[in-house]
């Protein structure tokens, strides 16, 4: 277990690729003996946020952005995942440049004037059983990287998954993926 990744990228390989997580990019929140927990960050759904929200937030808040499918556990929590410089109470810091909170505190505090200067809109997570992930890792189906703040707050969702295999010194194409068990 690589707890020194927390928060991390966790980046799905070839080998997930007719899964529900094939090209997954997700913000490692927890990975512990207890499990894992960790947010899609680059699989936008066709609903904009704007739709989902109360008349009169849609009034008072631009959120044309699609809304983003955080994994298939719970798929009724609505989470943000956005800059620093927002924080409330309930706010978990993940690092210097990236906090997560509950969708509703962000949209009241945009509604009432206040700037946040990147934000994501999502829904579910994705969880993992104790050993589960480390496990996954094993198999190499997934690569657990360093944060790229930069990349998670400001990238095009369709380009976070080629950007972070390259960065990884990954070709998706012509890198042989074996099943080692070695990671």
């Amino acid at each position: 277990m690589q707890l020194s990744e927390v928060p991390g990228i966790l980046v799905a390989m070839p080998a997930l690729k007719d899964t529900y997580f094939n090209k997954s990019v997700i913000l490692l929140c927890r990975y512990d003996e207890e499990g894992a927990f960790g947010l899609v960050m680059n699989h936008p759904t066709t609903t904009l946020v704007k739709e989902i929200l109360s008349d009169e937030m849609k009034e008072s808040v631009i959120a044309d952005i699609p809304l983003l499918l955080g994994g298939p556990v719970q798929p009724e929590s609505f989470w943000a995942v956005h800059s620093s410089d927002f924080s409330v109470e309930e706010t978990t810091v993940l690092s210097p440049k990236i906090n997560l909170s509950s969708a509703q505190d962000v949209l009241y505090s945009l509604a009432n004037g206040q700037d946040v200067r990147s934000y994501h809109f999502g829904s579910g997570y994705a969880g993992w059983g104790a050993g589960q992930l480390d496990r996954e890792i094993q198999e190499e189906s997934w690569w657990l990287g360093p944060l790229d703040e930069l990349l998670l707050l400001d990238l095009d969702y369709e380009m976070r998954w080629e950007t972070t295999m390259d960065n990884l010194g990954f070709d998706p194409l012509t890198t042989a993926f074996s099943q080692t068990g070695m990671v």
